[in-house]
């Protein structure tokens, strides 16, 4: 796909050195970008990118103007921006971080090897992450030594450093710097990590679901302050005062479009995958789905506002999921005749349904060489369809397909 450029960020490689993106700001590239920002005193810091990456930024950042470097600014806890930042907490620099930041690392630390497990499965390959199940052990905490609530303001130099929290798109704990003296707002990923996706209200890989209206709100709090560059935690800046409010107005709009219809829907009594197959950006949309789906998002939305619990069925109280009794429709049914079906459905287009209906017999018999076709051929199908216009998904496609390929082959063994 053209406007795909999620996939860069995998092991991303930056230029040799730091680029003076604009009068005073040099920016390092990598998986995620570091910027340092010159003053008459010193410097500051925004994020310090992938722990992979910290050496390197280290010396080309070390190499710019501005030393040395006063304070740091941790923009949210996710790992490609926080990685560097105690090489730079060693030489003095103070740790900015939000109240939230700190507890959401905390949250990761706890859940480590729950996460690695998932990055396996979605980007083993890619990132050439290793795949034995050995213990992994979290990362030392993130020591801040300013924690913002709401906001603060770093005087320095002859600049000055209005840290807000905007949550968002990547999380609660959102910062965005602004530098009014240089008119530049450094906004970590606050519209996510590419212009014009549809933001990641929901995550396969596993976090909470992401707040559509504190999003819309940060969107618009920083366009009012009218940046004429606009830093992000990825890829080039955005220069122009228009060029800028143009980005965060279609991002802002589109969030709305999709909020205010799952609101609607809920009030009409629809419950989210009633509206997840209804909803949809309008035909003239400038956003994508490369990276956050709208169906996701308007589960999210629905979720978020109203719980897990949908007012259909009274077994989804409960722990036993419907997947307990798959084996007495297969005794019921047959295999065979269930196995029939999902290929009708396959043959039909409605490869979801075919799906179900595999899953079902896999359910009884996990080496059932009918159930593992169907299975295999309904995720090519839908890899097709879908894989390939969502970063997220092409992760799980390439995983899924794998798996039952090699499962099939051991049946037929």
């Amino acid at each position: 796909m053209a406007d795909e450029r999620v996939s860069e960020l995998i092991g991303r490689d930056g230029p040799e050195t730091a680029n003076e993106v604009a009068d005073r700001i040099w920016m390092a590239e990598g998986t995620a970008n570091a910027y340092k920002v010159a003053t008459s005193e010193g410097s500051v810091m925004i994020d310090a990118g992938l722990a992979g990456d910290a050496r390197r930024f280290h010396r080309q950042l070390s190499a710019a103007p501005g030393n040395p470097v006063r304070y740091i600014v941790l923009t949210h806890a996710h790992e490609d921006h926080i990685g560097g930042h105690r090489r730079w907490s060693r030489e003095g620099a103070q740790v900015v971080a939000h109240r939230l930041c700190l507890q959401r690392d905390e949250q990761y630390r706890q859940l480590t090897q729950f996460r690695v497990d998932r990055a396996k499965i979605l980007w083993g390959a890619a990132m050439n992450l290793r795949t034995d199940s050995g213990r992994v052990e979290p990362t030392p905490p993130i020591e801040a030594d300013i924690v913002v609530d709401r906001s603060h303001t770093l005087e320095v130099g002859d600049l000055t450093f209005e840290v807000m929290h905007t949550p968002g798109a990547e999380g609660p704990d959102g910062l965005t710097v602004w530098v009014p003296e240089l008119r530049a707002a450094f906004v970590g990923d606050l519209w996510g990590p590419i212009i014009d996706a549809f933001p990641n209200l929901f995550t396969l890989r596993g976090e909470p679901y992401r707040d559509a209206q504190q999003y819309m709100e940060s969107l618009r709090e920083v366009r009012d302050l009218e940046p004429e560059i606009a830093l992000a935690g990825h890829f080039e800046p955005v220069v122009g005062k228009e060029e800028v409010k143009e980005v965060l107005t279609r991002m802002h709009d589109g969030v709305e479009w999709v909020w205010d219809r799952v609101i609607d829907g809920m009030n009409e009594g629809k419950d989210p995958f009633t509206l997840m197959k209804e909803i949809r950006l309008p035909d003239d949309s400038p956003l994508n789905e490369t990276y956050g789906r709208v169906d996701w998002g308007v589960r999210a939305i629905w979720e978020g506002l109203a719980g897990w619990f949908t007012y259909q069925s009274t077994a989804d109280l409960y722990a036993t999921s419907p997947e307990a009794v798959y084996p007495d429709v297969v005794d019921l049914a047959g295999a065979d005749a269930l196995v029939a079906r999902a290929e009708q459905r396959l043959a039909a287009g409605e490869v979801l349904e075919a799906l179900h209906l595999a899953d079902m017999v896999l359910a009884a018999d996990a080496v059932h060489v009918g159930a593992l076709s169907a299975k295999l051929a309904a995720l090519q199908s839908m890899a097709e369809q879908f894989g390939l216009r969502n970063f997220q998904e092409a992760g799980w496609y390439r995983s899924e397909i794998a798996r039952v390929e090699q499962e099939l082959e051991a049946a037929q063994a």
